[in-house]
Parts: C-alpha cells; structure tokens; sequence
C-alpha cells in the first residue's frame, strides 16, 4: 500500500511568488550594486596599474554573471512537475550553484595568472587616492549584499541567493586586503621597494576565491547526489511517524534531498494485520499529512505492512518449518 503525494505543504515550503518577488528585488539591487562597482573598479585599475584592484573588478564583474544566473536558476527550479520532471526542477537552482563555482575559479585563474607576471617583472602600481575611496565603498555595499542574499536565502531555502551571499563574503575581504595594497604597494622603505605587495595580495584573492568555489560545491554535490537530510531530521521523521494513532512500529526510513531543503521520503509502517485495506489506506494518509505539515516534505511514499509481535514471527517460522 502505498501513496505519492505530489502537492507541496504550503507551510513548510515557501510559496513560489513570493519566493520569486523576494529573488527579484535582490537581484536587481546585487545587479546595479556590482555594475557599478566593476566599472569603477576596473577604470580606476587601469589608471593606476594596480593589480589588486583590478582583480577585485574583475570579481565583481563575475558578480555580475553569478546574480544573474542565480535569478534564471530560481525562475526554472520554481517550476511544477511535468511529464519529463516527476519531482519538480528544485536541483536546476544547485546545478547553477555549481555553474557560480566554476566562475570563481576561472576568475582566481586569472587573477593569479596576472600576479605572477607582475611579480616577476617587478611591476610597481601607481598611487591613486580612489583606488581608497572605491575599495571603502565596496566594502561597505558588498556588506549589504551579503546581508540580503544570506538571510533571505536562508528564509525562502534558496541555495543559490546562499552561495551568491558566500561569494560576496569573500567579496568583503577581498576589498579589505586590496585597501591595504592600494595603500602600501606604491611605496619603498628606503631602497627596498613594495611592489611585491599589491600582487601578492592579488594572489591570496584568487585562493579564497578557490576556497569559496570549493564551498558551494560541497554544498551542491550533496543535493545532485541525493545526500539524506542530517541525522535529526531523520529522527523527527521517525518519531513523528510513531506519534500516529493505529502505527505499530516503523522499519526503512530513506529519505534524500530534491532541491532547496526539500525531501522526498520513503517509509515502512507496521500496522494491525486484521485491519482493512480501507483502514490502513486511511492511517498512511495521516502519517503523510503529519510529516508535511511539520517537516519541508514535499513527497512521501508510505509502504503498509503486517505487524507482527516476536512470538508471531517464531511460531509462523516454526510452523513453515
């Protein structure tokens, strides 16, 4: 006996327009926030050589293509199931996430590649007092942006807006470290000049950009792999489960993630053998009911099955004996 229920508790799963107007607005505020951030970066870079700040425009740049491609891997993982998708298109939004890591590390790739040129052709930047001016600003801004993508990315269980959050977040110390190196990297103490500074910084940005990277694709792997929730989620489901009137015991709980904090579980009740199919039909929707309006489930499969006590099971074995 059993029963897939394919409609989403709307308790437990954001509702997906206002899932989507949330998304909207910040990706709009993220889009004008990083495009301008990497115009003036970059042209200030270029004016005044300096390697680290070009990198960090170059990075918000990718900001660019990272906002935009979380809101188009939301737009398509809100979509209802069809006839090619049975469970809906939640892992489009981690596929993307995956797309947002290897951006990061084609930018570190770069970044590096231009350090290493610099440090080897002993090139010095020149001093320019809005190499400071911008690093400040963009530490200030990439602190709103982290603020919005994470906390509401954790409100509506959007991995992407959280892994967008985690790149801005690096953002900020990228910003930091370059502030430092616009500041010192032109300068010489005495005849030992510090030319070395503004590209070794340079090479650090591309290594957390990398740690970064490997971040969200920990994160995403686990859901594209079918990875089960964590071990008190699992508890729940069983002690929810047994909370039931008419369940006498429970065996097999499988359960594995379907996109944003969404499960999909598969689980056995054991229940009076003497009831009617009617009535043990009746008690596995009571157990589906109970585990979506308290737990993100969006899909359970409940499996009936005789109960039996101990002595049952050795006197039916003795007897097939």
């Amino acid at each position: 006996m059993s029963k897939l229920e394919t409609t989403a508790n709307n308790n437990s799963i954001p509702d997906r327009n206002d899932r989507m107007i949330k998304v909207r607005n910040i990706t709009i505020i993220g889009l004008v926030i990083n495009v301008l951030l990497a115009v003036f970066k970059i042209t200030i870079s270029i004016r005044s050589g300096s390697l680290s700040l070009l990198a960090d425009g170059l990075d918000s740049a990718l900001d660019i293509a990272t906002v935009i491609f979380g809101f188009v891997a939301i737009r398509i993982a809100v979509r209802p199931a069809d006839k090619d998708h049975h469970f809906g298109h939640a892992k489009f939004e981690n596929f993307f996430s995956l797309g947002v890591a290897l951006l990061l590390v084609a930018s570190s790739g770069i970044i590096g590649y231009q350090a290493i040129t610099k440090l080897i052709n002993k090139t010095s930047s020149i001093y320019d007092p809005y190499n400071l001016i911008i690093a400040a600003i963009s530490i200030v801004l990439k602190g709103v942006l982290v603020w919005l993508n994470v906390s509401v990315g954790k409100k509506i269980k959007s991995p992407i807006l959280v892994a967008n959050g985690k790149n801005f977040r690096t953002d900020i110390l990228t910003s930091i470290v370059v502030l430092v190196s616009v500041s010192i990297g032109h300068r010489s103490i005495g005849s030992f000049s510090l030319y070395w500074v503004d590209p070794t910084i340079a090479i650090i940005i591309s290594i957390i950009i990398i740690i970064t990277a490997i971040g969200i694709t920990r994160d995403s792997a686990g859901v594209l792999l079918d990875e089960s929730p964590d071990e008190e989620t699992m508890l729940k489901i069983e002690k929810y489960t047994k909370e039931q009137t008419g369940v006498k015991e429970i065996g097999n709980i499988r359960a594995r993630s379907v996109g944003a904090n969404i499960f999909l579980v598969d689980i056995d009740i054991y229940l009076d053998p003497t009831l009617t199919i009617s009535e043990g039909h009746d008690i596995a929707c009571i157990v589906e009911d109970a585990l979506k309006e308290k737990l993100p489930i969006k899909y359970i499969q409940v499996h009936v099955e005789p109960y039996h006590t101990h002595e049952e099971e050795e006197k039916n074995e003795h007897e097939e004996k």
